[in-house]
C-alpha cells in the first residue's frame, strides 16, 4: 500500500473524513436515464472544466458526502473560496454532532475539531506551497488532484438532474495500481461546468463513495470578514512551525525501530514467496502535532495515549503492512475504511477480517493480550491468516 503524496493524504482527509470516515445513504437525485444526445466530445468538456476552475475569483457551495457501507446521514461540507487562497470549509457530522472548521485567511491556516476542542495554527510562510496544514483550493485541487488525474475519461451521455442538463462522464484508472483501481463516474454542469456530483465504486462496480454539490455560486463577490477565525471558548490552540510541517515518519530498520518501542514487537514466520522486510516506521501520541495529523488522523486529537509500529514487507509495487498497536482506548487500526468485519479466529483470539479501499485489500484485526495487530494487504483471506497464524 503506497501513498506517496502529502498533499493528496491532506486533501482526502479534509474532504472523506472528519471523523475519519464518514457514512451514509445519498439522497436520490432524481436524475434520468443517460441521453446519448451529446453536443461536446470529452476532451471539450474536460477543457471547459479547467479552464472555468482557472477563470474564478471566489466560489461557494455545500457537499454532501456519502459512504454507502453504513446507512447514516450525510457529511456536510460548507465551503467557501476566494482568491488568493482564502478559504473557509466548515464540516459537520450530524450523527455525531461534531463540527470541524478549516480556515485560510491570509495570514494564518487554522484547523478546529470541536469533539476534542483542539485548534491547529500555523503562519502562511514564503514557500507555503510545502508548509501548508490543508489545501486552500479546495475545488480546484478536488477536481485536477484527485478526480481527473491520471483517469481516462469517457462520456456516456446526459442526465437531467434537477433541471440542469448535465454530463455524465466515465473515469478509468489509467495505471495499474493496487490501491486506487476504482472507477468513478461524474456529472458535470452544462452551464457553469462545475461538478454536481461524483460516485466512487469499488472493484465489483457498486457506488462505495457519493457526493453531491449544491447551492454553487460563482464569483459572487465573498467579502475578506467571512474568513476570520475566532478561537472558541475553552478551545486549546497548538501553533505549529516549519519543524512540525516537515515532520515525516522515519523510515528505520527492524533493530532500530526495536531500541524505541515498549512493547514486544511480534514478527510473522510465514510470508508469501518473494515478500522481503523493507523497513518501519513507528509513532506515538508523544509526535509532532502535525506528524500525529497527517499520519494518524483526527481521531488521536482527543489525547489518549497509543504507540504504535508498522513493519511494512514488499514484492515489487506490493507490499503487505502490519501494524501492531498499545491505545488507552484499543483503537481499531480499521475503524478509519469504515468497514463492516467478518468475524474470524486467530490462533484462538477473537478477530476480524475486512475489505478496504472499495474491496481492493483487505484488513485483518485481532488483539493479543494489550496489543492490537493488523495485516494490510491485496492478498486473500487464506494467505492473510497463514501469515496471522505464523506470528511469534
Amino acid at each position: 500500500m503506497k501513498i506517496n503524496s502529502k498533499r493528496y493524504l491532506l486533501l482526502t482527509l479534509s474532504l472523506i473524513t472528519l471523523p475519519i470516515f464518514i457514512s451514509g445513504c445519498a439522497e436520490e437525485s432524481g436524475a434520468e436515464e443517460v441521453s446519448s444526445n451529446t453536443q461536446l466530445n470529452v476532451e471539450e468538456i474536460v477543457s471547459n472544466m479547467q479552464m472555468e476552475v482557472d477563470s474564478l475569483e471566489d466560489y461557494s457551495f455545500t457537499m454532501y458526502v456519502n459512504s454507502t457501507s453504513r446507512r447514516q446521514n450525510p457529511e456536510v461540507h460548507e465551503i467557501i473560496w476566494k482568491k488568493s487562497d482564502l478559504m473557509k470549509t466548515t464540516i459537520l457530522s450530524p450523527d455525531k454532532d461534531t463540527e470541524v472548521i478549516m480556515i485560510s485567511d491570509g495570514d494564518f491556516q487554522w484547523i478546529y475539531n470541536s469533539e476534542p476542542g483542539t485548534v491547529f495554527k500555523t503562519e502562511i510562510y514564503d514557500d507555503f506551497n510545502d508548509l501548508k496544514l490543508f489545501e486552500p483550493d479546495v475545488y480546484a485541487e478536488f477536481l485536477n488532484g484527485i478526480i481527473l488525474n491520471g483517469k481516462l475519461p469517457s462520456l456516456l451521455g446526459t442526465e437531467n438532474i434537477d433541471g440542469k442538463n448535465a454530463y455524465v462522464l466515465e473515469l478509468t484508472p489509467s495505471e495499474k495500481n493496487e490501491l486506487f483501481q476504482w472507477k468513478s463516474k461524474i456529472w458535470v454542469d452544462g452551464e457553469n461546468w462545475m461538478l454536481i456530483r461524483y460516485e466512487l465504486y469499488d472493484n465489483e462496480g457498486n457506488p462505495y463513495l457519493e457526493i453531491e454539490i449544491r447551492d454553487v455560486k460563482l464569483n459572487a463577490g465573498i467579502p475578506d470578514f467571512e474568513f476570520e477565525f475566532k478561537v472558541p471558548d475553552g478551545a486549546q490552540v497548538k501553533v505549529l512551525g516549519p519543524e512540525d510541517l516537515k515532520s515525516e515518519p522515519k523510515k528505520m530498520t527492524f533493530e532500530e525501530a526495536k531500541e524505541l518501542i515498549d512493547f514486544k514487537i511480534l514478527t510473522p514466520e510465514y510470508l508469501p514467496e518473494g515478500y522481503e522486510f523493507d523497513y518501519s516506521i513507528i509513532s506515538s501520541s508523544t509526535d509532532t502535532p502535525y506528524s500525529i495529523f497527517v499520519h494518524s488522523g483526527f481521531s488521536v486529537f482527543a489525547g489518549q495515549h497509543y504507540e504504535k509500529i508498522t513493519l511494512v514487507y514488499t514484492k515489487g509495487d506490493n507490499e503487505i503492512r502490519i501494524i501492531e498497536s498499545v491505545s488507552e482506548k484499543g483503537l481499531s487500526e480499521i475503524q478509519n475504511f469504515g468497514s463492516e468485519g467478518e468475524n474470524i479466529q486467530v490462533n484462538n483470539m477473537n478477530g476480524t477480517i475486512s475489505p478496504i479501499f472499495g474491496g481492493n485489500m483487505k484488513a485483518l484485526t485481532w488483539k493479543n493480550e494489550e496489543l492490537e495487530v493488523t495485516i494490510v494487504s491485496s492478498l486473500d483471506k487464506a494467505e492473510l491468516l497463514n501469515i496471522a497464524e505464523s506470528f511469534s
